[in-house]
């Protein structure tokens, strides 16, 4: 093999490389939106989170029963 053979076969290489890049150039850049489009939203949705998580908190009761055995309060 010369040299024009294995700069033939390197080009050719890189080639194919660039072709599949481009081939799957949409799919990457469609999931990278997707990616920053989830993002978004969820930052947008956020303070609701917040909200809906402290409406569904329930308030603690006092469930504490030591006072029933101390005899300080007789």
């Amino acid at each position: 093999m010369d040299t024009g053979t294995i700069l033939g076969f390197i080009f050719g290489y890189v080639a194919a490389v660039a072709g599949v890049f481009l081939l799957y150039l949409p799919d990457i850049v469609l999931f990278v939106a997707l990616l920053i489009a989830g993002g978004v939203l969820q930052l947008l949705l956020l303070p609701f989170i917040f909200l809906v998580r402290r409406l569904r908190r329930r308030p603690q009761l006092d469930t504490d029963a030591s006072w029933l055995l101390d005899r300080s309060n007789r």
